[in-house]
């Protein structure tokens, strides 16, 4: 077993890795060590001869089922039904186990919620450590902002389909009409956004790539069919977002002195381009965004937002602000 703390979170990491199907190798995991002693002061940094110490000592202790490949340069886990069963060392990795537990009971519908609690109860069960007093858990707040409702026996379907690389047939009820569709899908991505679960992945009826919010499908089954997670579309969404929807480039706004403390506590995180004026008042340049995205945030900030450029955008402000006003009035 590990003897360590250093040992075990190099573990996790490497782990964690595998489970990518990235082919990460000794060369791959020093440098990634550190860098991750560079940026998070981790100590954890080694050389290769302790990176294949931990290979073999995750093979012995934790049967892990990991293997190389002369093809690929690299290490990959035979099996994707294979557990690492992690122990516990301080009240560091407890916490953020907790964490994980609380986030889970927040924003994940049943019964994946209750599977992840489980599996953390089972690893905290024997700790004696302060932070599982339930008065001090229950302070541990979480804020989910989750707006929709998710039928448990769809979600925990698709959930397991993208787990198991699964095919599914679904029952999927369009948002702007609501007409009832039936369609063979490929989950390859499942992801949180902004209060909602959608699935990403290959509509099998015309090979497109969709993204499905799934509290709209109706009815989900698993196939027999499966497949291999593809690289192209998760290399994507990075880059692009969980949809496709086209983006105004150079969106240029003045902005109140009203707002300023929070565009500058947001400007990292959010991409903005900040020029502070001599009157308090800010020009920024947001990033490429949705058209719908931008004049929600436009028009929701009550004023407080001028729109310099496109000319076609402010335009389109100045109508729907009119149009409220006329309803409003």
């Amino acid at each position: 077993m590990p003897t360590n703390k250093k040992q075990l979170l190099r573990m996790i990491k490497m782990v964690a890795d595998l489970r990518k199907n990235s082919y990460p190798n000794a060369n791959t995991w020093v440098k990634k060590f550190e860098a991750l002693d560079r940026d998070e002061n981790l100590n954890i940094a080694c050389g290769k001869r302790t990176i294949m110490r931990d290979i073999d000592a995750l093979r012995k202790d934790f049967n892990a089922p990991i293997e190389y490949s002369s093809e690929n340069n690299g290490f990959y886990l035979t099996s994707p039904y294979w557990e690492f069963q992690v122990p516990f060392f301080d009240d560091g990795m407890i916490m953020s186990a907790m964490l994980g537990a609380q986030l889970a009971g927040e924003i994940l519908p049943s019964p994946v919620k209750e599977q992840i609690r489980d599996a953390v109860d089972n690893q905290i069960a024997d700790n004696n450590s302060e932070l599982l007093d339930q008065t001090f858990i229950e302070t541990l707040l979480i804020a989910s902002g989750v707006k929709t409702t998710t039928d448990p026996e769809v979600f925990g379907t698709v959930f397991q389909a993208w787990r198991e690389r699964r095919t599914l047939a679904l029952t999927y009820q369009k948002g702007s009409t609501g007409e009832i569709t039936e369609r063979k899908f490929e989950p390859h991505i499942v992801a949180y956004h902004k209060g909602n679960w959608y699935t990403k992945g290959v509509n099998l009826n015309d090979g497109k790539v969709i993204t499905l919010a799934i509290f709209r499908i109706q009815k989900a089954e698993l196939l027999r069919g499966t497949f291999e997670i593809r690289r192209d579309i998760l290399q994507e969404t990075k880059r692009n977002g969980l949809f496709n929807y086209p983006k105004i480039e150079n969106i240029k706004v003045k902005c109140s002195a009203d707002i300023a403390y929070y565009l500058y506590e947001q400007r990292k995180a959010k991409k903005l381009v900040i020029e502070p004026q001599d009157d308090g008042t800010l020009i920024v340049i947001l990033p490429p965004s949705p058209e719908q995205e931008a004049i929600r945030w436009i028009l929701g900030e009550g004023g407080n937002v001028e729109v310099l450029e496109p000319i076609y955008l402010r335009k389109k402000i100045h109508d729907l602000a009119m149009k409220t006003a006329k309803m409003n009035g």
